[in-house]
């Protein structure tokens, strides 16, 4: 009761500072919820979707158990988990923040995983996607596409170096079930209308945090302030606050601590995992640190030169430019989607025959 109590207090706080600023300064506002609003249209959306509606496929279809049987080996061996978990792994890698957490809870709703194993895939499975890091950060910052290259490689070999270690804090054998996978067709709809229901939720924090920003920069805050409080609260706003300060390596601190925005994000899914934040906020931490070191080491091995970038510049790619991974997503949901629309076509036809 007395968290509940302090949670509603902060809320309310929260509402009457949000309501006095807009009357104060409305333009400052209605400036940050158009800036939330184009980026979610011009990089958010674009980028995510695509990777949503096919995590959310794989699992109802259950083309998670028939791709497991291959991924089993290597998820047994490394990370101690099912191979249904593999496809979410590999997707958190590729999809970008909130697409590996929500696949991890759809797997623990479908029996796939345990809570322990879904608890451990939490803390690892929560990773920027290329677009963003090569992309945004590593293209349009610092025009070095190697620099974002070698940034998103120390991402993910952080990402699978964590996994490997949280394998000794399974408890319990693993149990691998032998029943044989069959795909189920007809569940496009639900993914899509499901997958629309959290772009929603992942957009309206992007917008509320890019009007909170947009709050503290009418305010008489030093800069050097004012850049570890976009570096803490937002990625995007604190990788270009970050850069030409700070070794470029840094940005993958800043990239494996996600800011308060991705985390906000993802409470629904730390909520149904039964993580405690606390252990996630550390496993950002060191997610974070360890992809820096990396990364500064890598930048030693294979040096590239970069540009200081301007703060002045707007950070938002050209539409569709740097999401490959998001158009290849796209073309396997369309793969996937010919091969649905057949199988039901087929058993419509036996059925009438």
């Amino acid at each position: 009761m007395k968290n509940y109590r302090v949670r509603f207090v902060l809320c309310f706080f929260a509402v009457i500072v949000f309501i006095t600023a807009f009357f104060i300064s409305p333009e400052t506002v209605i400036g940050g919820v158009s800036n939330g609003l184009k980026l979610c249209a011009v990089s958010v959306i674009p980028s995510l979707f695509p990777f949503i509606v096919l995590s959310d496929y794989l699992i109802r279809s259950r083309s998670v158990e028939i791709f497991g049987r291959f991924l089993e080996p290597v998820t047994k061996a490394v990370f101690r988990l099912p191979g249904s978990a593999g496809c979410a792994v590999i997707m958190s890698l590729v999809g970008g923040y909130p697409v590996g957490a929500g696949m991890i809870v759809k797997l623990l709703e479908n029996g796939s995983i345990s809570q322990n194993q879904a608890k451990r895939m939490m803390l690892f499975c929560v990773n920027a996607g290329p677009a963003f890091v090569i992309g945004t950060v590593g293209t349009v910052m610092f025009s070095n596409r190697k620099a974002g290259i070698i940034l998103y490689l120390s991402m993910i070999v952080s990402a699978l170096v964590m996994g490997a270690f949280f394998r000794f804090f399974e408890s319990s054998a693993l149990e691998i079930k032998t029943k044989t996978p069959e795909f189920k067709s007809g569940v496009m709809n639900q993914s899509v209308t499901n997958s629309i229901n959290s772009m929603f939720n992942l957009c309206a924090w992007v917008v509320l945090f890019s009007c909170v920003n947009a709050l503290l920069e009418s305010f008489s805050i030093p800069d050097s302030v004012m850049m570890w409080i976009k570096m803490i609260t937002e990625v995007t706003g604190g990788c270009v606050a970050a850069s030409g300060k700070y070794p470029v390596s840094i940005q993958a601190l800043i990239i494996g601590w996600a800011g308060l925005s991705v985390h906000c994000q993802l409470l629904p899914y730390i909520k149904e995992t039964q993580v405690k934040y606390l252990h996630f906020i550390l496993s950002r931490l060191f997610h974070g640190a360890l992809s820096a070191t990396i990364a500064e080491f890598l930048f030693w091995l294979f040096p590239c030169q970069t540009s200081v970038f301007s703060t002045n510049t707007e950070v938002l790619p050209q539409l569709y430019s740097v999401s490959v991974p998001a158009a290849v997503a796209t073309v396997i949901l369309a793969l996937m989607l010919t091969a649905e629309m057949t199988t039901v076509f087929r058993n419509k036809n036996n059925g009438e025959a």
